[in-house]
């Protein structure tokens, strides 16, 4: 298990992030969103933001705007489709390990369910030939909430049999409030899992709370992480505006329940 913290509370103001990374040696998830990521992206500027981090690296692709899924407009699932390639290349030049990607827009409703299933399975295909040849994770998540939702959790789990070249991000707060089976899918993915988005939430929305503070039950979840046989990346995913403090305290908590360890 490697530890790794999104860097979503920077997400508004990115240069505040120098604060956490003077302190933590571990693992940061790069968010590809926020006012510092607009076209035309200033790529040597990102990559030189944090060149000198010692620990892993992992990328989230931008999320809004984007719609791999979309049947009705193929100019945005062609275009989508080039964004998330670029990105595979700038995530492969920066060292990162794995770059998460969402398989549609959670928020865009789902008139052709099948087809945008399709559309994302061909696109997502593509995008993992491409991460294998840059030696990159493609790290797909499960998004969307209620009739957003783009896989249920039999399909998400399927998918990953579907296409052999990409791997499972399970975000824990996403399936908590889609009433999935997290600590079944962790163990049924298996070695296909390579990450998990760990936060909390009410079971209604989508809040990023830190552990502990929403209505998840975790130790079955940490149970289930425990009992996996192989290598993988639990992520925190806090939301904007969470204090480095928090994020830092929660990290380290989090490392001994992954270990055995219960905080005290």
């Amino acid at each position: 298990m490697k530890l790794f913290i999104n860097l979503l509370p920077y997400m508004h103001n990115i240069d505040e992030v120098n604060d956490l990374l003077h302190q933590w040696q571990g693992g940061i998830e790069i968010s590809m969103d926020g006012p510092n990521w607009r076209e035309p992206v200033e790529w040597d500027r990102e990559y030189f933001r944090f060149e000198r981090h010692e620990g892993p690296v992992s990328v989230h692709s931008p999320i809004w705007e984007l719609n791999l899924a979309t049947p009705r407009f193929e100019v945005i699932r062609t275009y989508s489709y080039e964004v998330y390639k670029q990105c595979l290349e700038w995530s492969a030049r920066i060292g990162a390990e794995q770059m998460t990607i969402h398989p549609n827009l959670y928020c865009t409703p789902l008139f052709l369910r099948y087809e945008s299933q399709q559309y994302a399975k061909e696109n997502l295909m593509r995008l993992g030939e491409k991460a294998q040849s840059l030696g990159v994770d493609l790290a797909v998540e499960n998004v969307g909430l209620g009739s957003f939702a783009l896989f249920n959790q039999e399909e998400f789990v399927q998918l990953f049999q579907e296409i052999p070249n990409i791997k499972a991000l399970v975000d824990v707060g996403h399936a908590y409030i889609n009433g999935w089976d997290t600590p079944a899918v962790i163990r049924e993915l298996g070695e296909k899992l390579c990450a998990v988005h760990l936060h909390d939430n009410d079971g209604k929305n989508d809040l990023h709370l830190p552990v502990g503070k929403g209505g998840i039950d975790w130790q079955p979840i940490w149970e289930a992480l425990r009992s996996l046989g192989h290598s993988y990346r639990a992520i925190l995913e806090y939301v904007e505006g969470t204090a480095t403090d928090v994020v830092l305290a929660d990290a380290a908590d989090i490392a001994n329940e992954l270990k055995g360890q219960p905080a005290q």
